[in-house]
């Protein structure tokens, strides 16, 4: 059999090279190879291209996210905000074919045993929910097996705990704890490309299957340099700005 295993899982990347070369160094440092993504892989940010040519060297499995489906005309962007909006629409102009391929072939959910991957909530993954409240984390936790499920899309990350023998669930914000026996969860990665929990530190979440440990790292990354190419390719300035204060 298999032995544990010491995954990443990376949130909402938006097109962010600097923040995701950051959180990559960070994972060379702790060994890990393996590595997930819970989507928005491209929307607001400067750098797609570079940003899936990355994952795709990586061999990083990853799902679709509202902003990849977007570009697709896989759903509406009509709810979309001005400043998300102009972004997409300047991402489907310089997308490569082959990048755009690669978003087109992302699943809606990854489902292994030890783990569940989607990006917004479940049952309906397609439907781009955000998992924010006590409901949704509960319907979530009924669609899949595993011990434990990841996800992002709010940008804040958010820890929901189902124990055994208690009809609630509890949450918490903690960085580093431990799944224990019979327990099961959802994790919020938050998102690297776009932290919203005023902290502008780029999130990366390791897992560790063995002993079900959880941990949320934070790395520094070249901000100024994003706000940069974001004025130069012409994007809102606002996509920039926010970013100093993970807002």
């Amino acid at each position: 059999m298999p032995g544990p295993r010491k995954i990443a899982i990376l949130g909402d990347l938006h097109a962010n090279l600097s923040a995701l070369e950051a959180v990559l160094s960070l994972l060379d440092l702790e060994g890990i190879t393996e590595i997930y993504c819970v989507g928005d892989v491209v929307g607001y940010g400067p750098r797609p291209n570079e940003v899936i040519e990355i994952l795709r060297d990586r061999e990083v499995r990853c799902v679709a996210g509202n902003h990849d489906w977007a570009l697709l005309g896989r759903i509406a962007s009509d709810y979309f905000n001005p400043y998300a909006l102009a972004a997409l629409e300047w991402t489907a102009r310089v997308l490569s074919p082959e990048n755009r391929q690669y978003l087109e072939e992302m699943p809606l959910r990854i489902d292994e045993p030890e783990f569940c991957i989607f990006h917004g909530a479940l049952p309906e993954p397609e439907a781009f929910n955000y998992l924010q409240s006590f409901p949704a984390a509960r319907a979530s936790l009924a669609d899949f097996q595993a011990p434990v499920g990841f996800c992002g899309h709010t940008h804040v990350p958010m820890n929901f705990i189902q124990r055994p023998g208690q009809a609630e669930l509890e949450w918490h914000f903690q960085e580093d704890w431990r799944l224990q026996e019979e327990e099961r969860a959802v994790v919020n990665v938050g998102s690297v490309g776009q932290p919203r929990d005023e902290n502008p530190l780029a999130p990366v979440g390791i897992y560790h299957t063995g002993d079900r440990r959880m941990r949320l790292l934070r790395t520094h990354y070249n901000i100024p340099a994003e706000q940069k190419l974001i004025r130069a390719a012409g994007l809102p300035p606002i996509l920039g700005d926010r970013l100093q204060h993970g807002i």
